[in-house]
């Protein structure tokens, strides 16, 4: 069985896929539900087979070392996409 390709988006299509997931989440990180203007995050990282998809991607605040994204990647909380 052959491995599926990922799903890669560039420029525009990218971008609009961005700002599509930072509407759906109203602004917000999904963990501490705080308003945030950081750009969507990878739930399944790229170097692993993630998507650039909405299922693939979420809305979390600040930098990549805060436990926001640590609960995220250690699938310490449930997320209701």
């Amino acid at each position: 069985m052959q491995k599926e390709k990922p799903i890669r988006l560039k420029g525009r299509a990218y971008k609009k896929l961005q700002q599509s997931v930072v509407l759906r989440d109203n602004f917000s990180c999904q963990v501490c539900k705080r308003y945030t203007l950081a750009p969507p995050h990878h739930i399944v990282f790229k170097s692993r087979g993630g998507h650039d998809s909405m299922e693939n991607l979420i809305t979390l605040c600040g930098p990549m070392e805060n436990d926001c994204h640590r609960k995220v990647h250690d699938h310490k909380i449930k997320l209701d996409l």
